[in-house]
């Protein structure tokens, strides 16, 4: 029996990314390092190793910190699939886009989180619901521009 390595160290991810490309095995490490990071919720991300890399580098950075945090993230994220079968009464929420950090490369729960972070979760109820408020404000913001043009 042969044990099959979990995660790659910070020297793989570098050789991956001086490389440009990464072999079947090291992508499927990948991708079970990016689910155990972001749970379902890298679907849709780009699968490069920059994203763990900045990952090792803010564990280093800040490596007690985010417990709490990261729980309450699992716990938002977890929410969407439960909402599936619960089907709870709640009234979905349409922000300002302002409650978006003005500066998000200062913020360091959206660079440990990306679109998990603080402002995100405290304003929608799962990861559904913020989705579908980033598609009809960008929505708002193509109809607003194509009256500027008409």
């Amino acid at each position: 029996m042969t044990n099959k390595k979990k995660c790659l160290t910070e020297f793989e991810l570098k050789t991956i990314l001086a490389r440009g490309s990464a072999t079947e095995e090291e992508t499927d490490i990948m991708r079970e390092m990016f689910q155990e990071r972001y749970g379902v919720a890298y679907f849709g991300m780009c699968l490069h190793p920059y994203w763990l890399l900045n990952d090792i580098q803010l564990d280093v950075e800040f490596p007690f910190e985010d417990e709490q945090e990261r729980a309450e993230v699992d716990e938002w994220l977890e929410r969407e699939t439960l909402d599936l079968f619960d089907e709870p009464d709640y009234e979905k929420t349409n922000p300002p886009i302002t409650i978006l950090c003005d500066k998000p490369d200062d913020c360091h729960s959206r660079k440990k989180f990306g679109n998990a972070c603080r402002c995100v979760r405290e304003n929608f109820r799962n990861q559904a619901d913020f989705r579908e408020w980033q598609e009809n404000k960008l929505t708002e913001l193509k109809d607003k521009i194509i009256k500027l043009v008409e």
